[in-house]
């Protein structure tokens, strides 16, 4: 096979790409300036048409999941795509545009692990069914999406012990992520109930990316609901939190009430027998959607499964007994508030406090004034599961800790004080061993018990390269004015700006950061590798990171 006439030169735009057909081979044709090029028609990771991509800067971009190649190597760019494209020699002869599918363009640099001694026939009979292949992919994948994925998407031969970067930084897998996860089987945290303590009083929650309204209503229930009229789909609640008789959306006034029941249409019937709604229209089947909801010592969760278990059952008993160690059948009352916005995906949250290797180490704070420090008494628990955890320590003192570790602890300082004392005063309040306790509830809620500071923490994640964090702090209703102010004054520790929680939100960055810029990378979790996957007694230790992505990945099908 010789040079192909495959198209006119008027007709590839300037900056544009031509999908042509040769000889049942899709090849994709690009104009730079006065230049053309020709790389195989199909993405070498999603098998999309690339004639359909959008070109700039000499790449051209996948429409399917943004991998971008160069136009002139064919080289794979950036994540997901980590394969090159297939180029071919081009010449222009007057308006027309030939191509050699025998060889590849000047620029492109020479295939890697070619097969030797292969002749020109050799070459043509592979490329064509090399896109012979590519195009029945494609016709398969449209038939079975499940098998798209599962062909797109493929784990590491060495198992949980590396984690490719896709998953934190591809759209499709974020998208699964909301319809199996969040939306899923499971009970996602969504307000305290003291946060709406009287008839009519609510606030605007999320599960997932989902708005969501938790209000309770006149019997006293509470109830949470879709912030989505369900009219022309206006999110019909603008206020962070306040109180209310009805819900009437702004756009349209339709009118729901605190069971999020349609109540009123306006111009149901129409104005002089003209317009209106259908004359079968049904109110009661034009409500909002509503969630199932539980409660357990004042902690509110909701699903979007009918059927789903218990929370007790969903917890399990170990991590259900450190709930209920800080829930301890007290009433929670309300403290304040924080609430910012990472560049991270939201599973790197979890993560962070699944890892107590980086506690030991990042944290100057917590190693120097004994919270968390390599050779405390201390847990990583996971439950059987995978998808909860507990990081758990006992405070020490500054001089228990050894000679040794201190060398291996950069963060540590020693001779470090405070200006207020007080700040490290832990109160013994709760039937616990542990004075520093995280625990992560799946998918969305870390119950943060630091010496006498408590939170808690929803993740709230807006895609795969970013999430928000809403904290919202509490005491009990029988605390005094000093216990008060203690909880306030160690709530330091925490936030955006906390002695802790600013270091870890550079950290989480920084990861995201690297995954972003190097197409088809991997990380390593083996640390602590005589726990396959579960909890440890030790701080030095990713064995429940790996137990998260264990059950990640059955949950996700992947």
């Amino acid at each position: 096979m010789a040079w192909q006439r495959v198209a006119s030169f008027r007709e590839i735009g300037v900056d544009g790409v031509l999908g042509v057909d040769v000889n049942g081979s899709p090849v994709a044709l690009y104009r730079l300036s006065n230049e053309v090029f020709a790389t195989s028609g199909i993405c070498t990771h999603a098998l999309a048409l690339l004639s359909e991509g959008f070109v700039e800067d000499g790449r051209i971009e996948c429409p399917l999941h943004q991998g971008q190649f160069d136009i002139r190597s064919g080289k794979a760019l950036c994540a997901p795509a980590t394969e090159d494209l297939r180029t071919y020699a081009v010449k222009l002869e007057g308006d027309g545009v030939f191509i050699d599918m025998e060889r590849r363009a000047a620029s492109a640099p020479a295939m890697a692990n070619a097969a030797p001694n292969r002749t020109a026939a050799d070459r043509v009979r592979a490329t064509e069914e090399d896109n012979q292949a590519g195009i029945g992919k494609i016709a398969a994948m449209n038939v079975d999406p499940e098998l798209s994925l599962t062909k797109r998407y493929v784990w590491p031969t060495e198992g949980l012990t590396r984690i490719p970067d896709w998953v934190y930084t591809d759209q499709t897998i974020y998208e699964r992520e909301i319809e199996k996860i969040f939306h899923g089987r499971t009970w996602n945290y969504v307000a305290l109930e003291c946060e709406v303590p009287k008839a009519g009083d609510f606030i605007r929650s999320n599960v997932g990316p989902t708005p969501v309204v938790v209000v309770r209503a006149d019997d006293g229930s509470i109830n949470v609901v879709e912030n989505r009229c369900s009219h022309r789909a206006a999110e019909f609640c603008r206020e962070l939190s306040g109180n209310a008789k009805e819900f009437v959306c702004p756009y349209h006034q339709w009118s729901y009430d605190l069971q999020g029941n349609l109540a009123g249409v306006p111009f149901r019937r129409g104005v002089n027998g003209k317009g209106g709604m259908p004359a079968d229209f049904d109110n009661a089947r034009h409500g909002l959607r509503r969630l199932n909801v539980t409660i357990h010592r004042g902690v509110v969760f909701a699903s979007y499964v009918r059927d789903m278990e218990s929370l007790q059952d969903y917890l399990g008993p170990e991590v259900l007994k450190e709930f209920e160690a800080t829930f301890d059948g007290r009433k929670p009352r309300l403290l304040g508030y924080y609430r910012h916005t990472l560049p991270g995906n939201w599973k790197l949250y979890h993560e962070n406090l699944k890892d107590p290797y980086h506690a030991t180490l990042l944290h100057t704070f917590l190693v120097t004034f004994g919270l968390l420090v390599a050779g405390n008494r201390s847990l990583m628990l996971a439950d059987a599961t995978g998808r909860h955890g507990v990081m758990a320590s006992a405070k020490s003192e500054r001089k228990s800790v050894s000679s040794d570790a201190k060398k291996e602890m950069r963060a540590y300082r020693d001779g470090m004080t405070l200006a207020e004392p007080r700040f490290m005063d832990f109160i013994e309040e709760f039937d616990s061993p542990w004075s520093v306790t995280m625990a992560t509830i799946w998918p969305n809620l870390i119950i943060q018990r630091e010496m006498n500071t408590l939170g808690v923490r929803q993740i709230v994640p807006t895609g795969p390269h970013e999430f928000i964090m809403k904290w919202t702090m509490f005491g009990f209703e029988g605390d005094d004015d000093e216990m008060t102010r203690h909880r306030l004054r160690q709530g330091n520790l925490m936030g955006p700006a906390g002695f802790l929680g600013l270091e870890d939100n550079e950290a989480i960055k920084f990861v995201q950061d690297g995954m972003q810029h190097v197409p088809g990378g991997q990380h390593l979790v083996k640390l602590d590798p005589a726990v396959a996957a579960g909890t440890s007694d030790s701080l030095i230790s990713e064995a429940s990171i790996r137990a998260m992505y264990r059950h990640w990945r059955a949950e996700m099908g992947l």
